[in-house]
């Protein structure tokens, strides 16, 4: 017994299966992530972020807290020329993250870096967001 098969319908259900696969994934509240991507740790009485924003000058960058939420936005300004383009992926424009903090900062001691197209921002925590250790008697 012989059977036909037609690889180009094969690949079209291959394509189908990644199409599905990814529209999945970014219609799943909380799973998209937006520009520019971040990294939030903690340490001992900080918390960090690094957010990678390559191609943006520092003072195409506005860092603000507001209440609870650190608020980054700019404009990765386009660096593309008249030219005929085989490929274009990067993406150009203003763009807006807020980050909602896990504890409360000191307003006075933050500190942000823009190097190498990272840029750090350190924020000291609180004195009451700062564990206090009690004393048993």
């Amino acid at each position: 017994m012989y059977y036909t098969t037609d690889i180009f319908d094969d690949m079209l259900r291959l394509r189908d299966i990644f199409d599905n696969f990814y529209r999945e994934i970014y219609s799943k509240p909380g799973i998209r992530v937006e520009f520019p991507f971040i990294n939030l740790y903690e340490m001992d009485d900080s918390i960090v972020i690094k957010a990678v924003v390559p191609g943006v000058k520092s003072e195409d960058v506005n860092i603000e807290l507001n209440n609870n939420n650190l608020i980054i936005e700019g404009d990765r300004k386009s660096d593309l020329t008249e030219k005929r383009y085989i490929r274009q992926e990067r993406v150009f424009g203003k763009f807006k993250k807020i980050v909602n903090l896990p504890y409360e900062v000191d307003k006075d001691k933050i500190e942000a870096v823009l190097k190498n197209g990272i840029l750090t921002i350190t924020l000291q925590k609180s004195e009451a967001s700062k564990p206090k250790k009690i004393q048993i008697n």
